[in-house]
This record gives structure tokens, sequence and C-alpha cells, in this order.
């Protein structure tokens, strides 16, 4: 088998990879083949490539899980709703 070097991989990318890695119970080399495997056939058949839509429920849960309570904000609560809507774009009417 032919083996390659990858440099730059963004720190965020990384992480969520050794994630999945850890979740899937597979090393990480072994789980960066099965998402560059499962990328280059959904590039090949014509599918957008997507996000976390693709990745497992149960993961996505393991990954937020371990995001909770590390987000550091000097704003308070309200600011930061308050951003959240501000950058909203405008489309149907939601009550909240």
């Amino acid at each position: 088998m032919s083996s390659m070097t990858v440099r730059d991989i963004p720190e965020e990318v990384l992480e969520t990879l050794r994630a999945l890695s850890s979740k899937e119970r597979r090393s990480l080399n072994s789980e960066i083949l099965v998402v560059l495997e499962e990328g280059v056939r959904s590039h090949l058949a014509g599918k957008p490539t997507a996000g976390l839509e693709r990745v497992p429920r149960d993961i996505q849960l393991a990954l937020w899980k371990e995001l909770a309570g590390t987000w550091e904000d000097e704003r308070d609560t309200a600011e930061i709703v308050a951003d959240i809507r501000r950058a909203r774009s405008m489309g149907r009417k939601v009550a909240l």
C-alpha cells in the first residue's frame, strides 16, 4: 500500500477526526481512511459533500457533549441571544 503525508490540517478537523475515531473505536489512521473513502465515493457519485448531517446522531451527541461548557464569552446570556437573533437572515415567522 502507498502512503502519503498530509500537512496543515486545521486543528478543528483533526480534533473532530480524533473524536470520531475514538467513538468508532478505530485508530486515527483508520478513521481518516474511512472518511477519505466515503468522501471520494460521494464525490464520484455526484453527491454533495456533507457536514454533520452525515455523522451518526450518537457521534454528534458525543461531540456536542465534549464541547459543552468549554465555550468562553465575556457577554452575558441576553447579549449572546440578541447577537444571534441579529445575525439571522429574515425568513418565516417563528414564535419563540
